[in-house]
């Protein structure tokens, strides 16, 4: 492979993209011999991509799987919210669907990252259950119709979540075309937190075992001003800006946020034992925090997971980014929140993935702008030069109604026509093979 100099006058999102793949190739000489237990050297990175035969016609699936192939993908992500189709009724699973989806990719050549549903809960679970549901800080619980409404502390919840997760363990864990697993998604609540009974309960055991004795507390909460004195871990409730009058006792905020911060954890490493008892170990397992919520904390779950992969859109159109590279900045987000993201993710594992990068324009910012020409290819750049083994992007397909609609695809509503995405990342794709042949002679 050979690269030209640049003339420092172009272009700078032009010079950017020319640069990263210079000091790929690079740093690629270094990273064929570097040793991983899931990814193999000489791959460099593999890319992949969501796609959601749920929302498509069956007769359909064989183009799409072939056109994802065609594009130069290696594998597709698949399930994550997918519960009512695979369990419509409580205890009858249905899996013929998505065994299909599975035979299509292993007959084209693509592996598959399957994922646990738990994301997003049937209706039937939330109307029979109610309790299941998150209660926001405002005491008004959350109802069926999003995603994400779901309660970590619930044991019911988790009761169910355990069935499914069982049954799907047991019937792809050893099937030869699965890459590995992520568990739910975006683990955060998409930023809320949590204020139901259940909650409540843990958090005043989790209390009880930190503190031991309730004086204890009282002491490192400061308790004795304003006569928030306890007598038992029972009487505390869950600190609120909400229903307090005057300010919340910061030593209580502190606490409960670290509280969420373990449930949390503690909801990741139940799948996650469940998944390590099923699958095949050739079967990583991970999920993929979001980069910018911090109400968890990734590294609680260091020794539940094979490696911690994240979720990066770097122009969410006024949600995610402030300004930005120069006048078009808007459009071409701040590359340093990837270089964050994958020292970050990747720390003490020494390997990471992000399971989800921007395709392009996306559709829940305050504006959603296009992004800028080139820009898309950088970030791949970005991700691999900083260590990424697995690249995935949310999604092959726009849809033409639900949720998410305005949010582009690698194709756009005709299912076959590629967007500005698919284009870069096609190219990335074909890139990083002239990579891999070179590096393979060479070496």
């Amino acid at each position: 492979m050979k690269f030209k100099i640049v003339d420092m006058k172009m272009d700078k999102c032009k010079y950017y993209r020319c640069l990263m793949i210079a000091i790929c190739f690079i740093v690629s000489i270094d990273v064929v011999t570097s040793q991983s237990a899931f990814f193999k050297p000489s791959d460099l990175v593999k890319t992949g991509i969501y796609y959601y035969p749920e929302q498509w016609e069956k007769n359909q699936w064989e183009r799409d799987i072939r056109n994802i192939k065609s594009m130069g993908f290696e594998f597709i992500h698949i399930a994550e919210f997918a519960w009512a189709m695979l369990e419509p009724e409580e205890g009858k699973y249905d899996f013929r669907w998505l065994d299909e989806v599975v035979s299509l990719a292993q007959k084209h050549g693509l592996q598959v990252i399957m994922c646990t549903p738990t994301a997003a809960p049937p209706v039937w679970l939330t109307q029979k259950y109610p309790e299941v549901l998150l209660v926001k800080e405002d005491g008004i619980q959350a109802k069926h119709g999003g995603r994400q409404h779901n309660s970590w502390s619930s044991k019911k919840y988790r009761e169910l979540s355990e069935k499914i997760i069982t049954a799907l363990a047991t019937h792809y864990g050893n099937h030869p075309s699965i890459y590995g697993w992520q568990i739910d998604n975006e683990p955060s609540h998409a930023g809320f937190v949590d204020y139901g009974q259940a909650v409540k309960t843990n958090f005043q055991r989790w209390l009880s075992k930190k503190y031991g004795k309730i004086d204890s507390l009282n002491y490192a909460w400061g308790n004795s001003f304003w006569s928030q004195l306890y007598t038992s871990f029972d009487q505390i409730n869950l600190p609120s800006a909400k229903t307090n009058v005057a300010q919340v006792n910061p030593h209580s905020l502190l606490d409960f946020q670290r509280f969420n911060a373990d449930e949390c954890a503690d909801y990741v490493a139940f799948q996650a034992e469940i998944l390590h008892i099923h699958v095949s170990k050739a079967q990583w397992v991970t999920t993929n925090f979001m980069e910018f919520h911090t109400k968890v904390n990734p590294w609680l779950n260091d020794k539940d997971l094979d490696f911690i992969s994240y979720t990066m859109y770097p122009v969410g159109g006024g949600y995610t980014n402030i300004g930005g590279l120069g006048e078009e900045g808007f459009r071409i987000g701040m590359p340093s929140r990837i270089a964050f993201a994958n020292d970050f993710f990747r720390f003490k594992k020494q390997q990471t993935a992000v399971m989800e990068m921007q395709p392009g324009q996306v559709n829940w910012g305050f504006y959603n702008p296009q992004t800028y020409p080139g820009i898309i290819r950088a970030w791949l750049w970005s991700a691999y030069v900083g260590g990424c083994n697995l690249i995935c992007s949310y999604r092959y397909r726009q849809p033409l109604f639900g949720g998410e609609q305005y949010h582009y695809g690698m194709v756009g509503t005709d299912g076959v026509t590629p967007n500005v995405g698919g284009r870069e990342y096609s190219t990335f794709i074909k890139e990083v093979k002239q990579l891999r042949e070179s590096l393979s002679i060479h070496s």
